[in-house]
Formats: structure tokens, sequence, C-alpha cells
């Protein structure tokens, strides 16, 4: 359970314990419990969903299921998509993206990049049915799936960085046991329909990831933030065209 607890404490803002406890193998097997992560926070955005739904309008709902999603996570994966956007569209060479990318100092494309991001989101939950609550779980888990596939067949781009203490490069045990659990999450959530949205979001997942690796010379925890907000929106978009 150590694992689950470390993966938790990182990916979401539920008080566990100290991070500065664990240990960079703590760090790297927690990786196995993400799509459990996924699990549970897209859980809490149903029963919020649910509940909000009985008290306000549905743009009311939206708007403060949105708020409930980046306390929950602490705006991590925003604030990797912000760097990451920055550093794809301000640098012209993988070194200059890099350098701008580990600038704290938020750019205006980062932010407008943010701002895209929640307002698809946001539009998204404002459409929600019953049909579509259950992909509101689905989707946290697939975005946090990406985060996997990421790590275990793109290199890091940097010698050290927050995201090299999940370095797990090659790693297809880590591959086969995620994508077994997610394929299992998804297939009991919405069957043959959530088959179709796992290979479609694992195809948008490589098709983004082979692009910022090239532009990168490989991958950041940034990026793995980037993947996981953005492979998140995607799924919810194909759960509205299939539904």
């Amino acid at each position: 359970m150590k694992y689950f607890f470390v993966a938790l404490t990182f990916l979401t803002r539920i008080p566990i314990c100290n991070k500065s406890s664990y240990t960079k193998e703590d760090f790297q097997k927690c990786v196995f419990f993400f799509p459990i992560i996924g699990l549970i926070i897209g859980g809490i955005l149903w029963g919020s969903y649910i509940l909000l739904e009985m008290i306000f309008p549905r743009p009311v709902t939206a708007a403060l299921l949105l708020l409930i999603y980046v306390l929950l996570t602490g705006g991590l994966h925003l604030d990797g998509l912000i760097d990451t956007v920055d550093g794809i569209y301000g640098g012209m060479t993988p070194q200059r993206r890099l350098e701008i990318m580990k600038d704290t100092n938020p750019g205006a494309f980062g932010v407008l990049g943010a701002v895209v991001v929640l307002l698809v989101k946001y539009s998204v939950y404002a459409q929600m049915d019953p049909r579509m609550l259950i992909f509101l779980v689905a989707a946290p888990v697939l975005g946090r799936q990406s985060m996997v596939w990421m790590q275990v067949f793109y290199p890091y781009a940097r010698r050290e960085g927050l995201g090299k203490l999940f370095s797990s490069y090659n790693n297809i045990s880590l591959f086969g046991v995620t994508t077994g659990i997610t394929i299992v999450i998804l297939f009991a959530l919405a069957q043959i329909e959530g088959l179709y949205i796992f290979l479609s979001a694992g195809v948008f997942c490589f098709l983004l990831a082979g692009r910022l690796s090239r532009l990168l010379g490989g991958l950041t925890g940034d990026t793995y933030g980037a993947a996981c907000e953005l492979t998140e929106i995607f799924a919810l978009l194909a759960a509205l065209i299939i539904v």
C-alpha cells in the first residue's frame, strides 16, 4: 500500500503524508498505481457532479466541477501544460525550448493554452448527461495512463528533474500491468464503448508524445502533465461523439 499512497500524494492534494519521506524507488514503483489514482479522481468528480446538479443549473455545476478538479489535483498537470506550451511555441531549438520550460514564470503562450484547455473542459462538463457521466470517471484514468506510456516508451530529455524520479524507460512490465488495469477499468465502466475510447485515446497519446519528443529531444515531467490534460480532454470529446 505504500506505493499507492506515494502515487496518491503526488498526483492529488488529498492529504496523506510528506512526499519528502519517500525514496526514488518509491516514486518509480508508485507508477503502477497511476490508473487507480485516475479512477479515484474520476469517482470524486462523478459524485460531485451528481450532488451539484441537484442544487445548481448545469452551467454552474460545470464551473464548480472544474474548480473541484483543479483543487483536487493542485493544478499539477495544468502547470506542466503551461510550461510545455511556452517551450514549444517560444523556442526554436530543443535546448532553448527546455530552457524556457524550466522558467517558473508562465508566458503568454502557456497561459493562453491553459485558458483554452479549461474552456474546452468546461464546455464538455456543461454537456454532461446520464450517459456521459461514466466517461467523467474514465477520462482521468486515461489521462494518468498516458503518463505511464510516455515514461515507458520515450527517454527523459533532461539529466535531472522532478519527472526523473519516475524514470521508467523501457519498463515493459509497467506498461503491461497498467495498460491491463486501464483496459479492465474502461471495459467495466462502458463495455465496448470504453474500449473504443481507450484505443482512440491511446493513438492520440502516442502521436502527441512522438511530436513532443522530436521537438524536445525526449520528454520531461512538464510534458507528462500536458499529456495528462490533453488526453483527458480528447477522451471526453471522443465520448461525446461516440455516445
